[in-house]
């Protein structure tokens, strides 16, 4: 009995200095060394060229009767007139009208192009909420520090920072060795099919092949977790595909002062009542191991046990991250039954019902298991289902250990040397999935700061850019750009 309880003590002990190996390996990163401070450049000029851009009001729209062309041709003819150099030195293009591709000829042939991408078109503002507003959304007033109104972060201000990069790399006299394309979309809030997907589709008919492609996409967030102190800079190295179906049923009407049975809404709540309490299961595995991996040596040493040892604790990390929606939806498939008809009138038993439910699917699964799910979850033969227009399947997962992520995550280290890089998964749509014919390499990031509290500003009232962190956005723009049209050996 001595000798087994001495055995059992030793695997203890060898069991807790695993964990603590491990855990100590999880060393802590203390910043960039080679931290780049930005030079002399005019941010309230800047700022007041972002300021005019918000003015125009290039709001997408699903029908075509709401478009306003004449506020995206104003924003041409005012990126024409505001960047001068761009315009004297670069090819530009306008796509399907309203789109614009640049193209800044590289002087070593051979060398595949970078390209960087944005869109100029933004959300409506939400009727009834104009007053909400501390400044007017289409204004963009420069006050308290910050250029207001709707685009400012998502994303005007990324279109710009671009610009105001390349006019100032121009304005140095700096000239490329790979070819740069610059790709602003003007449909992206709607699927990107006249903007980012004829871009694209045009680049591949003419055998473009690219080193790597920048998108707009995660933000560098404060406070993500309340025990990581750091921000963190998320670059999404993948995105959720998109499916929405459709399901139905059809059942016996009549008055309803005689119902025959289950009505077609009692049928249909029925099914949806049965998905969306049968949720595909999300994993802590691929991204979302590598983001909490990236993460880990930031947080309190108990934590860092954790997260240094999820072979063991993967169960306790996955509670935790299922108990807050932003970090399950990074897990899983997500479900969410966005639309339901049915009826005329109080009196009458409808003979139809429809629903509609929308998913946003992991990289884990495909727009085929996903259906297949929904089927065995429902189990009803009374239902049909069927696929709407629109659907994709999920992104490839770029490689965090190519040289263009190493070169990305340098740059915002030397820009932003108190954050954390972490790869992650973008839960939304962007245009970077009409790119994905061009290059394997496609990563999601706007180096925009946003506390909590920022992000319902996204689409939502009072979006605001700080004109400190606009700065940042510009110098950080400068910086790759440069280094990412040079030779890929100098990319480490």
């Amino acid at each position: 009995m001595i000798a087994t309880l001495a055995v059992l003590g030793l695997l203890f002990l060898l069991f807790i200095a695993v964990l603590l190996i491990r855990t100590l390996r999880y060393t802590r990163h203390h910043g960039e060394k080679n931290r780049i401070v930005p030079g002399d450049f005019d941010i309230d000029e800047a700022a007041e060229r972002l300021s005019e851009a918000i003015t125009y009001e290039t709001v997408s729209t699903q029908e075509t009767e709401g478009f306003n062309q004449d506020a995206f041709l104003q924003m041409h003819k005012f990126l024409e007139s505001s960047f001068p150099h761009i315009h004297q030195k670069l090819k530009r293009e306008v796509i399907n009208e309203y789109s614009l591709l640049y193209t800044w000829q590289g002087k070593t042939a051979h060398l595949n192009p970078v390209m960087y991408t944005c869109h100029i078109d933004v959300v409506p503002i939400e009727p009834g909420t104009e007053q909400d507003w501390e400044h007017p959304p289409f204004e963009g007033k420069i006050a308290e520090g910050y250029i207001w109104g709707r685009g400012a972060m998502d994303v005007q201000g990324g279109v710009l920072a671009i610009m105001e990069a390349v006019e100032h790399l121009l304005e140095s006299g700096y000239e490329p060795e790979r070819t740069i394309y610059l790709g602003f979309g003007h449909d992206e809030e709607v699927d990107g099919q006249h903007g980012a997907h004829a871009i694209g589709e045009l680049l591949k008919g003419r055998g473009v092949e690219l080193e790597f492609l920048l998108d707009e996409g995660t933000p560098i967030v404060h406070e993500i977790l309340p025990d990581l102190h750091s921000p963190v800079a998320l670059v999404a190295v993948a995105e959720k595909g998109y499916l929405s179906l459709e399901l139905s049923t059809i059942a016996e009407g009549g008055h309803s002062s005689v119902p025959q049975g289950l009505t077609s809404i009692a049928v249909l709540s029925e099914a949806i009542h049965k998905l969306e309490n049968n949720p595909i299961k999300g994993k802590v595995d691929g991204l979302v191991k590598r983001t909490m991996e990236s993460i880990g040596p930031q947080m309190p040493f108990l934590y860092r046990i954790v997260m240094a040892n999820l072979w063991l604790f993967r169960g306790l990390v996955k509670r935790e991250l299922d108990r807050m929606p932003a970090t399950k939806a990074a897990m899983s498939t997500t479900i969410a039954t966005t639309i339901f008809e049915s009826g005329v009138k109080e009196n009458v038993l409808p003979t139809q019902a429809r629903a509609v439910v929308n998913f946003r699917i992991h990289p884990n699964d495909t727009i085929e298991s996903v259906t297949n799910h929904v089927r065995n979850a429902i189990n009803d033969s009374r239902i049909e289902i069927r696929e709407l227009i629109g659907s994709i399947n999920p992104s490839s997962v770029s490689d965090v250990e190519d040289p263009a992520f190493k070169l990305l995550r340098k740059t915002i280290k030397n820009v932003f040397p108190e954050v954390v890089v972490a790869p992650t998964l973008m839960v939304g749509a962007t245009d970077a999935r009409h790119y994905a014919g061009l290059t394997k390499n496609i990563y999601r990031f706007i180096p925009l700061r946003a506390e909590e509290s920022d992000l319902d500003r996204v689409h939502g009232t009072n979006e605001r850019l700080s004109k400190h962190n606009y700065h940042e956005m510009i110098f950080f723009y400068s910086k790759l750009i440069k280094r990412s049209a040079g030779p890929k050996e100098n990319y480490a």
